[in-house]
């Protein structure tokens, strides 16, 4: 945060909480509007943006979202990693570095890898405490042999599934109904 000069005292407070594309709930710390600048002395266009400041250790300072696209009127292509943005009297060119792109996009994966990674064992921990608190609710239930209290009834009646396979049958309480 400090390497854009922006300090937590700049901050106004988050309501609401953004999701990312995977699902992972970020907890923004608050949000700031800056003023965004593309271009050089004599051709530039400047435009106010709010930003989402989140404490994450990311490769990148800033994402620019497709209202802050839209409020410059830019045009994009990923392929050749530019950007156009119109001017009064031109247009402005962005260009981007092949090299550090391919690294921040691998940097940037690995750090959602880690997210995903984490977000999954907190979902992991909970099934197992859950699975392991029924257990614990079911070992109250069960026998000092280790067997659950569970009998079936004294009287039973075996009942054909498939006429054509005598011995495929299923054991019921002689109560119950063949159909």
């Amino acid at each position: 945060m400090h390497t854009v000069g922006i300090t937590e005292n700049m901050l106004e407070p988050r309501r609401n909480i953004p999701r990312n594309s995977t699902g992972i709930v970020l907890f923004p710390m608050g949000k700031v509007r800056v003023d965004v600048l593309f271009g050089g002395r004599d051709n530039y266009r400047v435009e106010n943006i709010q930003f989402e400041v989140v404490d994450l250790d990311n490769p990148y300072h800033a994402l620019l979202g497709r209202p802050t696209l839209a409020k410059f009127m830019a045009s994009t292509h990923t392929a050749y990693l530019k950007m156009k943005i119109p001017v009064p009297n031109s247009t402005i060119t962005v260009v981007g570095n092949y090299k550090v792109s391919l690294d921040t996009a691998s940097i940037g994966s690995c750090l959602a890898e880690s997210l995903v990674i984490a977000e999954e064992k907190r979902r992991i921990q909970t099934a197992v405490a859950l699975a392991q608190s029924t257990h614990r609710n079911l070992a109250a239930l069960s026998s000092p042999l280790g067997g659950t209290t569970f009998k079936p009834p004294k009287e039973t009646k075996d009942i054909v599934q498939d006429p054509a396979y005598l011995e495929r049958t299923v054991r019921v309480g002689a109560r119950l109904n063949e159909a």
